[in-house]
Protein backbone atom coordinates (compact mmCIF):
# COMPACT_ATOMS: atom_id res chain seq x y z
CA UNK A 1 0.00 0.00 0.00
CA UNK A 2 1.48 3.35 -1.01
CA UNK A 3 1.49 6.37 1.26
CA UNK A 4 0.20 9.69 0.04
CA UNK A 5 2.79 12.40 0.55
CA UNK A 6 1.39 15.62 1.96
CA UNK A 7 3.70 18.60 1.67
CA UNK A 8 4.47 20.83 4.63
CA UNK A 9 2.62 23.68 2.91
CA UNK A 10 -0.48 21.56 2.25
CA UNK A 11 -0.53 20.29 5.82
CA UNK A 12 -0.12 23.82 7.16
CA UNK A 13 -2.86 25.15 4.85
CA UNK A 14 -5.18 22.48 6.27
CA UNK A 15 -4.30 23.55 9.82
CA UNK A 16 -5.13 27.17 8.95
CA UNK A 17 -8.52 26.13 7.58
CA UNK A 18 -9.24 23.81 10.49
CA UNK A 19 -8.04 26.04 13.35
CA UNK A 20 -8.29 29.57 11.92
CA UNK A 21 -11.66 30.38 13.45
CA UNK A 22 -10.71 28.96 16.85
CA UNK A 23 -7.45 30.93 16.81
CA UNK A 24 -9.35 34.11 15.94
CA UNK A 25 -11.86 33.55 18.75
CA UNK A 26 -9.06 33.02 21.26
CA UNK A 27 -7.20 36.10 20.01
CA UNK A 28 -10.38 38.19 20.16
CA UNK A 29 -11.08 37.16 23.72
CA UNK A 30 -7.53 38.07 24.71
CA UNK A 31 -7.26 41.39 22.89
CA UNK A 32 -10.87 42.52 22.90
CA UNK A 33 -10.87 43.97 19.40
CA UNK A 34 -11.07 42.76 15.83
CA UNK A 35 -7.97 44.38 14.34
CA UNK A 36 -5.60 43.22 17.09
CA UNK A 37 -7.15 39.75 16.88
CA UNK A 38 -6.49 39.52 13.16
CA UNK A 39 -2.93 40.73 13.68
CA UNK A 40 -2.37 38.16 16.43
CA UNK A 41 -3.76 35.31 14.33
CA UNK A 42 -1.65 36.25 11.33
CA UNK A 43 1.43 36.62 13.49
CA UNK A 44 0.78 33.30 15.23
CA UNK A 45 0.31 31.41 11.97
CA UNK A 46 3.42 33.02 10.48
CA UNK A 47 5.48 32.12 13.55
CA UNK A 48 4.00 28.61 13.53
CA UNK A 49 5.00 28.21 9.89
CA UNK A 50 8.52 29.46 10.63
CA UNK A 51 8.83 26.88 13.44
CA UNK A 52 6.72 24.14 11.85
CA UNK A 53 9.72 21.78 11.75
CA UNK A 54 9.74 21.80 15.58
CA UNK A 55 6.04 20.85 15.77
CA UNK A 56 5.50 17.26 16.92
CA UNK A 57 2.80 15.82 14.60
CA UNK A 58 1.97 13.23 17.28
CA UNK A 59 0.60 16.07 19.43
CA UNK A 60 -2.44 18.26 18.74
CA UNK A 61 -1.81 21.40 16.70
CA UNK A 62 -4.29 23.74 18.41
CA UNK A 63 -2.68 23.86 21.89
CA UNK A 64 0.70 24.48 20.23
CA UNK A 65 -0.78 27.31 18.15
CA UNK A 66 -2.63 28.78 21.16
CA UNK A 67 0.58 28.87 23.15
CA UNK A 68 2.26 30.79 20.32
CA UNK A 69 -0.73 33.13 20.11
CA UNK A 70 -0.80 33.73 23.87
CA UNK A 71 2.94 34.45 23.94
CA UNK A 72 2.59 36.91 21.05
CA UNK A 73 -0.21 38.66 22.90
CA UNK A 74 1.83 38.91 26.10
CA UNK A 75 4.81 40.23 24.12
CA UNK A 76 2.63 42.87 22.44
CA UNK A 77 1.20 44.00 25.77
CA UNK A 78 4.68 44.27 27.27
CA UNK A 79 6.08 46.32 24.39
CA UNK A 80 3.39 49.03 24.19
CA UNK A 81 4.55 49.95 20.73
CA UNK A 82 2.65 50.07 17.49
CA UNK A 83 2.71 46.86 15.61
CA UNK A 84 2.91 46.62 11.87
CA UNK A 85 -0.59 46.04 10.54
CA UNK A 86 -0.87 43.44 7.82
CA UNK A 87 -3.87 43.69 5.53
CA UNK A 88 -5.99 40.60 4.96
CA UNK A 89 -5.41 41.33 1.27
CA UNK A 90 -1.68 40.86 1.79
CA UNK A 91 -0.11 37.58 0.74
CA UNK A 92 -0.21 34.87 3.36
CA UNK A 93 2.86 32.82 4.23
CA UNK A 94 1.60 30.24 1.75
CA UNK A 95 2.43 30.83 -1.90
CA UNK A 96 -0.39 32.27 -4.06
CA UNK A 97 -2.86 32.37 -1.17
CA UNK A 98 -4.54 35.40 0.41
CA UNK A 99 -5.50 35.48 4.08
CA UNK A 100 -9.09 36.16 3.06
CA UNK A 101 -9.06 32.88 1.10
CA UNK A 102 -7.69 30.92 4.04
CA UNK A 103 -9.97 32.46 6.69
CA UNK A 104 -13.37 32.66 4.96
CA UNK A 105 -16.18 34.86 6.29
CA UNK A 106 -18.89 32.79 7.90
CA UNK A 107 -21.80 35.18 8.33
CA UNK A 108 -24.89 34.29 10.37
CA UNK A 109 -28.53 35.31 10.37
CA UNK A 110 -28.56 39.10 11.02
CA UNK A 111 -30.87 38.88 14.07
CA UNK A 112 -28.91 35.98 15.57
CA UNK A 113 -25.72 37.85 14.80
CA UNK A 114 -27.00 40.97 16.60
CA UNK A 115 -27.92 38.97 19.70
CA UNK A 116 -24.59 37.19 19.64
CA UNK A 117 -22.75 40.50 19.29
CA UNK A 118 -24.58 42.00 22.27
CA UNK A 119 -23.80 39.02 24.49
CA UNK A 120 -20.22 38.84 23.20
CA UNK A 121 -19.68 42.53 23.97
CA UNK A 122 -21.05 42.06 27.48
CA UNK A 123 -18.89 38.99 28.12
CA UNK A 124 -15.85 40.67 26.53
CA UNK A 125 -16.23 43.71 28.79
CA UNK A 126 -16.35 41.35 31.76
CA UNK A 127 -13.33 39.39 30.55
CA UNK A 128 -11.38 42.61 29.95
CA UNK A 129 -11.82 43.52 33.60
CA UNK A 130 -10.11 40.29 34.70
CA UNK A 131 -6.36 39.97 35.14
CA UNK A 132 -4.69 38.30 32.15
CA UNK A 133 -4.04 34.95 33.88
CA UNK A 134 -7.69 34.55 34.96
CA UNK A 135 -8.97 35.75 31.58
CA UNK A 136 -6.71 33.32 29.70
CA UNK A 137 -7.72 30.37 31.88
CA UNK A 138 -11.45 31.08 31.44
CA UNK A 139 -11.13 31.58 27.69
CA UNK A 140 -9.22 28.34 27.24
CA UNK A 141 -11.59 26.37 29.47
CA UNK A 142 -15.07 27.79 28.95
CA UNK A 143 -14.83 29.20 25.45
CA UNK A 144 -12.24 27.04 23.72
CA UNK A 145 -13.07 23.83 25.63
CA UNK A 146 -9.55 22.75 26.54
CA UNK A 147 -8.92 20.29 29.35
CA UNK A 148 -7.07 21.37 32.50
CA UNK A 149 -4.02 19.42 31.31
CA UNK A 150 -4.00 21.20 27.93
CA UNK A 151 -4.45 24.58 29.63
CA UNK A 152 -1.60 23.75 31.97
CA UNK A 153 0.68 23.18 28.98
CA UNK A 154 -0.50 26.31 27.14
CA UNK A 155 -0.15 28.54 30.21
CA UNK A 156 2.99 26.76 31.42
CA UNK A 157 1.77 26.29 34.99
CA UNK A 158 0.64 23.40 37.23
CA UNK A 159 -2.88 21.94 36.86
CA UNK A 160 -3.75 23.05 40.41
CA UNK A 161 -2.96 26.64 39.43
CA UNK A 162 -5.16 26.26 36.34
CA UNK A 163 -8.07 25.00 38.46
CA UNK A 164 -7.64 27.83 40.91
CA UNK A 165 -7.48 30.48 38.18
CA UNK A 166 -10.57 29.10 36.46
CA UNK A 167 -12.53 28.92 39.70
CA UNK A 168 -11.53 32.40 40.88
CA UNK A 169 -11.93 33.85 37.39
CA UNK A 170 -15.46 32.45 37.10
CA UNK A 171 -16.40 33.95 40.47
CA UNK A 172 -14.99 37.33 39.46
CA UNK A 173 -16.70 37.20 36.05
CA UNK A 174 -20.01 36.25 37.65
CA UNK A 175 -19.74 39.21 40.00
CA UNK A 176 -18.97 41.53 37.08
CA UNK A 177 -21.91 40.21 35.01
CA UNK A 178 -24.47 40.12 37.88
CA UNK A 179 -25.87 43.61 37.17
CA UNK A 180 -26.74 42.47 33.63
CA UNK A 181 -28.27 39.14 34.58
CA UNK A 182 -31.80 40.50 35.00
CA UNK A 183 -32.52 39.18 31.55
CA UNK A 184 -31.36 35.65 32.43
CA UNK A 185 -28.13 33.78 32.64
CA UNK A 186 -25.27 34.58 30.33
CA UNK A 187 -24.03 31.38 28.69
CA UNK A 188 -20.57 30.84 27.31
CA UNK A 189 -20.34 27.47 25.53
CA UNK A 190 -23.09 26.02 27.73
CA UNK A 191 -21.39 27.36 30.88
CA UNK A 192 -23.88 29.64 32.68
CA UNK A 193 -22.70 32.74 34.56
Amino acid sequence: MSQIFVSKEDQFAQFIKEFGDQAYNFAFRLSGNEQDSRDLVQGAFMKALDHFNSFDPAKPFQPWLNRILRNLYIDSVKRYEKRKVVSLDAPSPLENKLWSDLLPDRGANPLDELNRIEIDELVQKGLNRLELEYRTAIILSDIEGFSYEEISKIMNCPIGTVRSRIHRGRLMLKKILEPYMGFGEVKINERAY
